[in-house]
């Protein structure tokens, strides 16, 4: 199974959960990213692993009737949830189909986009810098392409993670890290990602999401995105017990974890 087949079978997975905790975070992260982007009235958008809709909702709106959005997502359960999520907001204009970003073209042959949004994907795809070029290529003359990173840990994020860390070690290991096969964090990396994409007028701004988590949603919010990957390892059997070993380690009060991502966006010359 190559790495993304992998993520895309733990989104899957996870598709019926996400953001479905109490723990809002990719909602408001997918809006800021949309507002960044700027859609207007008419745009044709693509939105490169659209999730649950986060992003996706918000484009169509944006893009209004005279517009299209098409969302891509290589989990199944992502497709289904995107796809009622758009029917729920009777956004005609809007459709979600299986398949891979990076071979958009095969699924839509011919089509250009003004906007491909790009939001909390890039680190999981084993080569980043193929995928911005294929997403750039997407893009008419004068298009934009918008992305989104988690790059920096607070203090209390990173205490957290090692207390889910220690607490689940009899369990599974690696219960504190995310699956990323490559950070992106790093001053320019982004930037220069996009540039080597054929990006002009690149700009990256990092912007600060607080984000509440009480004791008693850890468990359910591990499970409800990608480090749900190391949990899956536990044995049905022993995942209760897991479970309780977490949250009795954990203090009650919670956590208020400020998460930094770092939105880029650049144009297609």
């Amino acid at each position: 199974m190559d790495a993304k087949e992998y993520m895309a079978g733990v989104f899957d997975r996870a598709s019926g959960s996400y953001e479905r905790v109490g723990v809002p975070f990719f909602t408001p992260v997918a809006a800021e990213l949309v507002r960044r982007a700027a859609p207007g009235p008419g745009d044709h958008v693509l939105d490169a692993g659209c999730g649950t809709g986060a992003s996706l909702v918000p484009a169509a709106q944006a893009v209004g009737p005279t517009g299209r959005v098409v969302g891509l997502d290589l989990a199944p359960g992502m497709v289904a949830a995107a796809t009622a999520e758009v029917e729920r907001h009777g956004l005609s204009q809007a459709a979600v189909v299986l398949g891979d970003a990076e071979h958009a073209e095969d699924l839509l042959p011919g089509e250009r986009f003004d906007i491909v949004l790009a939001g909390m994907m890039l680190y999981f795809l084993p080569d980043p810098p193929a995928a911005v070029r294929s997403m750039a290529g997407l893009l008419r003359t004068g298009g934009r392409l918008a992305a989104s990173l988690l790059v920096r840990s607070s203090p209390a994020e990173a205490e957290l993670f090692a207390l889910v860390e220690r607490a689940l070690a009899p369990y599974t290991s690696g219960a504190g890290s995310a699956p990323f096969h490559h950070a992106l964090g790093a001053p320019g990396e982004l930037t220069g990602l996009f540039e080597q994409g054929g990006l002009s007028d690149v700009e990256c701004a990092d912007v600060v999401f607080e984000v509440t988590v009480g004791a008693g949603q850890v468990w359910d919010w591990l499970w409800s995105a990608a480090r749900r990957a190391s949990l899956e390892s536990i044995p049905e059997s022993l995942r209760p017990e897991a479970r309780a070993a977490l949250e009795a380690s954990l203090p009650q009060e919670g956590f208020l974890l400020a998460r930094t991502v770092r939105y880029a966006t650049g144009t297609r010359a």
